[in-house]
């Protein structure tokens, strides 16, 4: 095997590229813990998000007799697609 100019800029050339890659990672691990963290913040501070955690570990049979998960749901849809309850089936 030669050592020509061609095969040492082409060793550096995967070596700056696996150096590239590398830290293109970090970064994204970085970004991604940080949005996680702040995610656990929003929740934190919503309480329909609160209580939404809390029906998600309810069986199906709790969940139709606890009202209070009932009305989070029913919040929950309304924010997600932004309906006004006193306009449904209005067009």
């Amino acid at each position: 095997m030669r050592t020509g100019p061609e095969n040492i800029l082409r060793l550096i050339a995967f070596g700056m590229g696996a150096i590239v890659i590398a830290m293109a990672a970090i970064e994204l691990r970085d970004a991604l813990d940080e949005d996680a963290a702040r995610g656990l913040t929003e929740v934190a501070d919503d309480p329909l998000r609160i209580t939404l955690r809390r029906c998600r570990t309810l069986t199906p049979e709790r969940l139709e007799t606890d009202n209070e998960c009932q009305t989070a749901w029913a919040e929950n849809r309304r924010r997600f697609f932004g309906t006004n309850p006193n306009r449904e089936g209005v067009e």
